[in-house]
């Protein structure tokens, strides 16, 4: 049996936000470091990592309009 992928939500130390896919939390938090280690102004506040919710994304979603 495979692990389903879950999305997780985390914010930057510089402001904004994204989500990755992952198997687990650890998972999520490796996911964004490698996706954002070549960026010199996007670094993801680690503990801000979190499973994603409707809401949350509903949420975040809704600063965008």
């Amino acid at each position: 049996m495979t692990t389903k992928l879950k999305e997780y939500m985390f914010t930057f130390e510089e402001g904004g936000w994204n989500t990755v896919w992952a198997k687990s939390l650890p998972g999520a938090r490796k996911q964004a470091i490698d996706e954002y280690k070549d960026s010199l102004t996007l670094n993801p506040r680690l503990s801000s990592v979190h499973k994603a919710t409707k809401k949350g994304l509903q949420n975040a979603y809704s600063l965008f309009y």
